[in-house]
């Protein structure tokens, strides 16, 4: 949570290491965390004009526009909540496009466009792709949390209980941090609240929501000892 402590630190570093990629990256990371969204979205957006695109940089900023739709949404301020949503889903897009392989800005994406009033009919089209690039990470690479993650909210998505369930079992065993089963949590809570205004309740999906925050709030326990 030292997001004011990255930024000072960047100020602190030799130009050509200031200028990096990866420092960029994490800088706009804690701007984001920081509540300065607005900058975020800037030196992303410079990494992307100067370097291009990439699934981790476009990720970083999809993720600031998530963050402000949910902001505005919340506010009650409609017409920008649903421009910014617009502009999270492009970026996350953009990212998976950008390189296939990488399963994690494809799932914010069809994540995204399913919570989308209408949805986004291209969800319909990008799921399969998403889904094979987990599972082709999951075959043959190193699968982390994110992978399994991945899944799970794919079988949401498809509304397969069965699934569902199996992946939700192979993600919990894979847990390192607190806030990975409430980022997966958060999600699943997004598609269940949408699809409720649609009147499309699921049942078995709020049990699976409910597990990943049980979860959460054991691993906070054990990390922090009253």
């Amino acid at each position: 949570g030292g997001w004011k402590e990255m930024i000072a630190l960047v100020a602190k570093m030799s130009a050509p290491l200031a200028r990096s990629v990866l420092v960029q990256e994490q800088l706009g990371f804690a701007l984001n965390r920081d509540g300065r969204r607005q900058e975020a979205a800037a030196v992303l957006l410079a990494v992307i004009a100067k370097h291009g695109a990439s699934s981790e940089t476009c990720a970083l900023l999809g993720r600031v526009y998530k963050d402000g739709w949910e902001t505005a949404a919340q506010a009650g301020q409609s017409t920008v909540a649903d421009g910014l949503l617009g502009q999270a889903i492009d970026a996350y897009l953009q990212g998976f496009e950008a390189d296939w392989r990488d399963a994690y800005p494809g799932i914010n994406a069809v994540t995204l466009m399913e919570v989308r009033e209408p949805p986004d009919p291209r969800r319909e089209i990008l799921v399969p792709v998403v889904a094979y690039a987990v599972e082709r990470r999951l075959a043959t690479g190193n699968p982390d949390y994110w992978d399994h993650a991945a899944r799970l909210e794919l079988a949401v998505l498809g509304k397969d209980p069965t699934a569902a369930r199996v992946a939700l079992a192979t993600a919990l065993a894979a847990v390192r941090e607190v806030w990975e089963p409430e980022t997966t949590a958060r999600n699943l809570g997004l598609i269940r609240a949408a699809r409720e205004r649609r009147g499309e309740p699921l049942a078995w999906a709020v049990d699976i929501e409910q597990r990943l925050q049980q979860r959460a709030a054991r691993n906070d326990t054990r990390e922090n000892p009253v």
